[in-house]
């Protein structure tokens, strides 16, 4: 097919060259006349081209009508849905966390609860009893040092 075109292609610039050079050696009537063809012909494109660019306009603004219909129609309904979803996980979200704030400060006061009653009086009562336990093994080897010094 590109053969063809290139042999129509090649066909229509020797008749152009061919008539150029022959419109050179013709009488000015015949190139006035020749000027006045290609006037029309130029104008009658150039109302072609001002026709298909006023029916390529009507073609976009159909086009854009249509995407409109379709976004006002089918994605902003989604998008508005999306929202909805995204805003009751949002509200899930902020009941989670407070949820969660509510848990580390009950975990804070459990803490500082068993600090100050369990923990406290045990280690007083720890401490208590070692001290005791160290004043009776005092009491207890009071001899003791002189046994040791006997025995040196």
């Amino acid at each position: 097919m590109l053969k063809w075109v290139g042999i129509g292609v090649g066909t229509l610039t020797a008749l152009l060259l061919a008539f150029v050079v022959g419109a050179a050696f013709a009488p000015a009537e015949f190139r006035a006349g020749t000027r006045d063809i290609v006037i029309v012909v130029v104008s009658v494109f150039q109302l072609i081209s001002a026709i298909l660019m006023v029916a390529i306009l009507f073609a976009v603004l159909f086009a854009i009508n249509q995407l409109n219909k379709l976004a006002k129609n089918n994605v902003l309904p989604k998008v508005d849905d999306a929202m909805l979803k995204l805003n009751e996980v949002l509200d899930s979200t902020r009941s989670l966390t407070n949820n969660v704030r509510d848990s580390a400060s009950t975990a804070t006061q459990t803490t500082a609860f068993m600090a100050e009653r369990v923990v406290t009086p045990i280690i007083r009562i720890s401490s208590l009893v070692t001290g005791v336990r160290a004043a009776a093994t005092t009491l207890a080897r009071r001899d003791a040092p002189e046994q040791l010094g006997n025995d040196q």
